[in-house]
């Protein structure tokens, strides 16, 4: 989901890279911990984000440990353990994949279905142990998935209300990172806005491949050119951007201050410049660290 608020891996010092890793690292584990060992294979960079800024507000310093993984077992990496934000982070993934998983089993073709369906039965059990965990949460994220599909079907051409879902489950995700209830207010207006700048570039990045299955788009609905969708979504996405920056500077950071000032000050308006690219051709120094 935050797969376009990814920090500019160029402009990391080394030690800022080696942390935000290990957070990645460490994301991995906490969901073979929590979850199992098939649940590290829905592993991404979207929630790094969210684990992050947790443990950025909580202070928590975790444990770091020098280990290899099945992925990458020659090589030993600093991975971080025992945070609050790794455990958000793992359940807002394994929540989030569940209801992706249930879009996928309505939109995929038939091969990409039956994928889907033999994936069901233990994504589903993880996602009743995460909805136990964090019942409000998934309430919401089950509620606005039902609400997007609802978009969907009456062909909303209003780009406000079509990315409202999207926005509102990324405001209950920020919403959980919040140590006090002030920075529950700032962090669930930060999320609102992220959310909208999620919707708006994914519906950018989508746009020719969902004019060529005839998938819902809201750039499509409204009758927008490519160009047209990419610079409607520019605009939106750095209004947007700037209420993000208020909101950040007011949160009171313990840790991890300039990967976040990276993520935030420097990926964001990349990520905004490139809309309407598809993020594999966005090149190696925005987003995705290759080397994990």
């Amino acid at each position: 989901m935050f797969g376009y608020v990814l920090p500019v891996k160029d402009e990391m010092k080394v030690r800022d890279f080696e942390s935000y890793r290990a957070v990645y690292c460490g994301l991995c584990k906490e969901l073979g911990k929590q979850y199992g060992i098939f649940s590290r294979f829905m592993l991404n960079y979207d929630l790094v984000l969210v684990a992050v800024l947790a443990d950025a507000l909580s202070g928590e310093a975790g444990e770091i440990a020098c280990e290899g993984c099945f992925a990458n077992p020659l090589a030993k990496r600093p991975t971080l353990y025992k945070t609050g934000g790794l455990g958000l982070a793992a359940d807002a993934l394994v929540i989030l994949s569940w209801h992706k998983l249930r879009d996928n089993l309505q939109d995929e073709t038939f091969l990409k279905r039956l994928a889907w369906r033999l994936a069901k039965p233990f994504v589903g059990h993880m996602a009743r142990r995460a909805a136990a965990r964090r019942p409000a949460l998934a309430a919401v994220v089950g509620g606005q998935m039902d609400a997007q599909l609802q978009l969907e079907e009456k062909d909303s051409a209003i780009l406000d209300e079509a990315c409202e879902p999207t926005a509102k489950m990324c405001e209950a995700i920020f919403r959980e990172a919040a140590q006090t209830e002030e920075q529950a207010r700032v962090l669930s207006r930060l999320g609102l806005f992220a959310g909208q700048i999620v919707y708006i570039l994914d519906a950018a990045e989508d746009y020719e491949d969902d004019l060529e299955s005839g998938s819902y788009n809201v750039f499509l609905r409204a009758g927008l050119s490519k160009q047209q969708a990419v610079e409607a979504a520019q605009r939106r996405c750095r209004m947007a951007a700037g209420e993000i920056a208020l909101c950040y500077n007011l949160l009171p950071l313990q840790q991890y201050r300039d990967i976040l000032d990276n993520i935030f000050f420097l990926g964001l308006p990349v990520g905004i410049i490139h809309a309407g690219v598809k993020r594999n051709k966005q090149g190696s120094g925005h987003g995705q660290i290759a080397s994990v």
